[in-house]
């Protein structure tokens, strides 16, 4: 029982220290980059707490509560989505979306073509795609004939892509970002392509506070969709959505998968979000199957006029 005590006091401590640490994202992006696990470490802290109470352990037990209630209460972005309506024809003033990590465009193009044409999304925005040879983007032009695509490594980019006319683009290359202001049934949305970096130790928090100077020069209301490479509740995303005017769109979306298998599936990371400008209303957000990359597609469905 002794050394059942020692391991479970050991184990719950070490759960309870990273929950704490991810508190405190605002202080130190080191702080941050454990809030990423947040949602993991809860679970990971549920079999921990029984063992306290087995051994009698009621002090550490009663900690461990404590963190755990609070964490549970600082996931508020994953309540309050609501669902993606089916796809098809959608009525004027109604917005699609879809968002996609094409994994350095290892991504299978006839995949995620007869996805994107199976979902009929308004906009597709895509991170880590092809830029030379143009292998999904030049693909889709005879639907989205509209395309903007900024090159940030390489032979790497990201994109915008529409149906309808753009009355503005633009391109960050350095920061990662790509945007453009489509015109849909009479209103303008601008919709942005973003991709972050991995969190701390990689410059993340540099490349956000890169990005706040952009955000008042872009016309809204505003979409930014892509992969953050950061959970919802993070300080990162956070910081992002108040330097941009927006809001994340709630809901939990377990977008990364670390491969198409069933271990990738269990240890997925929520990444892949939008975030929307106060004037906007989501309609249903959702992630996709696999379409061969380790990001699934993220779809959004937006009011344009609701507000």
């Amino acid at each position: 029982m002794d050394s059942l005590r020692r391991f479970s006091l050991f184990c719950s401590w070490a759960i309870a220290a990273a929950l704490i640490a991810g508190q405190f994202g605002a202080f130190h992006p080191a702080a941050d980059s454990f809030s990423h696990l947040r949602l993991h470490l809860v679970v990971l802290a549920a079999p921990f707490l029984l063992l306290l109470l087995i051994t009698r352990a009621w002090i550490n037990a009663l900690f461990l509560t404590t963190v755990i209630v609070i964490s549970v209460g600082s996931l508020g972005q994953l309540f309050g989505g609501s669902m993606l309506a089916d796809a098809g024809p959608r009525s004027p003033g109604h917005l699609r979306i879809l968002s996609l990590n094409m994994n350095h465009n290892n991504a299978h193009t006839d995949q995620v073509a007869a996805y994107i044409g199976k979902m009929q999304p308004d906009v597709v925005t895509l991170q880590e795609a092809a830029v030379e040879p143009p292998r999904v983007t030049k693909r889709l032009r005879d639907a989205y004939p509209h395309q903007v695509i900024c090159r940030y490594r390489g032979a790497v980019g990201i994109a915008v892509l529409s149906r309808t006319a753009f009355t503005a683009t633009g391109c960050m290359n350095d920061h990662r970002l790509a945007w453009a202001t489509v015109a849909k049934d009479g209103k303008n949305t601008t919709v942005a392509s973003l991709h972050l970096r991995w969190p701390y130790p990689l410059p993340q928090a540099e490349q956000i506070d890169a990005l706040s100077g952009i955000w008042d020069q872009l016309d809204t209301p505003l979409v930014i969709t892509g992969d953050f490479n950061a959970v919802p509740w993070s300080h990162s995303v956070q910081k992002l959505a108040a330097q941009s005017g927006t809001r994340v769109v709630p809901g939990l979306r377990r977008s990364f998968t670390w491969g198409d298998n069933w271990l990738g599936d269990l240890m997925a990371l929520p990444i892949d979000h939008a975030l929307i400008s106060p004037t906007l209303k989501a309609g249903g957000a959702a992630v996709g199957p696999h379409v061969s990359s380790d990001h699934l597609p993220l779809i959004l469905d937006l009011e344009t006029g609701a507000l």
